[in-house]
């Protein structure tokens, strides 16, 4: 079976760095508050522009601040739903709200029709959450059903981060619509297992030349077809590690003849192609870790920043978002200074549309995720 490799000269990380990186995670996780609806307190207006500002100069965000990518006009709110924040079986609702205008082609909007905003939902359950060991969280992100054909969640999954160990592993399961009636709905043809893993101690130890599993490990599943995915460091060179990886891809059953073919004529056409995507991805995948390792060093004390802030706004919810209290207050805005992520704008313009879809959260409430992919139906 064909196997395309490629070799990546990244920026070396700062190990301390990343670990206190890490550790500000979690310290600013624990400084969150949420107000008597169960929203989370964000820092006044003037306090994000700071930070978000801060972010960028760091390479936690895009590096032009008009970058689309950064920024798409819409509402984030998380709210807690139940128990006790970061406390096993506490859970979470993370809701995106977007202009249809900015997830569909222009002329998918016919002539007089309103534009309607799409959503993204992401029910979130504490599943472990110990000092010195494990913490895990499960899943389920949902989709406007409009468009994506389901009305519970299309993506499920864990996160776990083993912190003895150092390795922080993804599982996920995402689920794709019926094909005009051709297979039966829950259907193992119409759906897609993945498993990543991150092994921390061991990136570092393979940047030192010991030997090690593989740090970075992929693992992708589908009943006609199998993917695994290794990215290993070399030792430092001038400030950098070569960095190896390559892609094992592999049909099943009676898919091995076509998949062979298929992924050989794709590499083929990659290789020839006068665009070289490849080349291009790898270039801005190196820009971007280059930034991101040149900031480094400075975000455990913006971590540091971030977590004051969240608490201040915790003690104090003195955020504004619009008129304050009586006439011409907001009456989905609920006790003043309670802002959804993102603001001013963003609390008038999505509180009404996150309500609309409250009656639909939760879905990871009364039920286990099922993230096993070997698990037969």
């Amino acid at each position: 079976m064909p196997r395309p490799r490629h070799t990546l000269d990244l920026d070396v990380l700062d190990r301390e760095a990343l670990l206190d990186a890490i550790d500000g995670v979690y310290r600013a996780l624990a400084a969150a508050r949420f107000d008597v609806r169960g929203r989370l307190l964000v820092p006044d207006e003037a306090e994000l522009e700071r930070l978000e500002e801060r972010a960028r100069e760091l390479g936690l965000s895009a590096s032009d601040p008009h970058d689309a990518r950064e920024e798409v006009p819409g509402t984030r709110t998380l709210e807690l739903l139940s128990g006790e924040h970061l406390v096993p079986g506490a859970r979470y609702l993370y809701t995106e709200t977007v202009p249809e205008s900015e997830i569909a082609e222009p002329d998918e909007v016919g002539e007089g029709e309103e534009e309607v905003d799409g959503w993204v939902g992401t029910d979130l359950a504490v599943v472990s959450w110990e000092t010195d060991g494990l913490r895990a969280f499960d899943f389920a992100m949902r989709d406007d059903p409009a468009r994506s054909g389901f009305e519970e969640a299309t993506t499920t999954g864990r996160v776990e981060h083993d912190l003895p160990a150092g390795t922080l592993t993804v599982r996920s399961r995402t689920r794709f619509p019926t094909p005009g009636g051709l297979l039966r709905e829950g259907s193992r043809m119409l759906r897609v297992d993945v498993e990543v893993t991150i092994d921390l101690p061991g990136w570092f130890a393979a940047a030192a030349g010991e030997r090690a599993l593989e740090p970075i490990r992929l693992e992708v599943s589908h009943p006609l077809v199998g993917v695994s995915g290794r990215a290993v460091p070399g030792a430092e060179r001038e400030g950098r590690w070569p960095v190896e990886a390559w892609l094992d891809v592999r049909g099943r059953g009676l898919a091995r003849p076509l998949v062979a073919v298929t992924t050989w004529a794709m590499l083929r056409s990659l290789r020839r192609s006068p665009d070289r995507p490849v080349q291009e991805w790898t270039e801005r995948m190196r820009r971007e870790w280059a930034r991101i390792a040149r900031g480094l060093p400075g975000v455990p004390a913006f971590l540091d920043e971030v977590t004051a802030a969240l608490a201040r706004a915790g003690e104090t919810g003195s955020v504004t978002v619009g008129p304050s209290a009586g006439e011409g207050a907001d009456p989905h805005l609920g006790e003043p200074g309670v802002a959804p992520l993102g603001g001013e704008q963003a609390a008038h313009d999505g509180a009404e549309e996150t309500d609309r879809h409250r009656d639909q959260r939760g879905v990871l409430q009364g039920e286990d995720v099922d993230v096993d992919p070997d698990r037969q139906e």
